[in-house]
């Protein structure tokens, strides 16, 4: 009897951590479809001067920047990311703000590198073994 309570409560904890693991992987998924969504209005903002388009879209990126959801990896590196990222969309806000199309351009690819530093950064852990594990891979497709 006791052995049966006992797996019981292991299963329910199990399942429960699944839940909360399966949860984390589709809040990160809904975030990065934000964060292009917005990218790609940003783009659309600069190609087509609008200033607002740039301004606003530049304010969803830095908010999304600074949510919860997008700091679920504690590494120091991956704060550092996370920062330049913040620091690229008030650049890109700015220069909305101001009308300059130019200080938009750069903020715009200086964030986009951002993105692309640390995408490959946490390809690069993750196969070494630094960051996340086997579910997380598992939950992207990977083995």
């Amino acid at each position: 009897m006791k052995k049966t309570v006992i797996a019981a409560v292991a299963l329910c904890l199990a399942l429960a951590w699944w839940s909360n693991v399966k949860a984390a992987a589709t809040r990160t998924a809904e975030t990065m479809r934000f964060k292009l969504e917005y990218t790609q209005k940003v783009m659309e903002g600069i190609a087509l001067e609008d200033y607002e388009l740039i301004t606003f879209n530049a304010a969803r990126l830095k908010a999304l920047g600074q949510s919860a959801d997008w700091r679920h990896r504690q590494t120091a590196e991956y704060q550092r990311h996370t920062g330049e990222f913040v620091r690229h969309a008030e650049a890109l806000a700015r220069a909305g703000e101001r009308k300059n199309l130019d200080a938009a351009t750069i903020a715009y690819f200086q964030l986009t590198m951002s993105c692309v530093q640390c995408h490959r950064y946490l390809r690069g852990s993750e196969q070494a073994g630094l960051e996340g594990n086997s579910l997380d891979r598992l939950l992207a497709g990977q083995r």
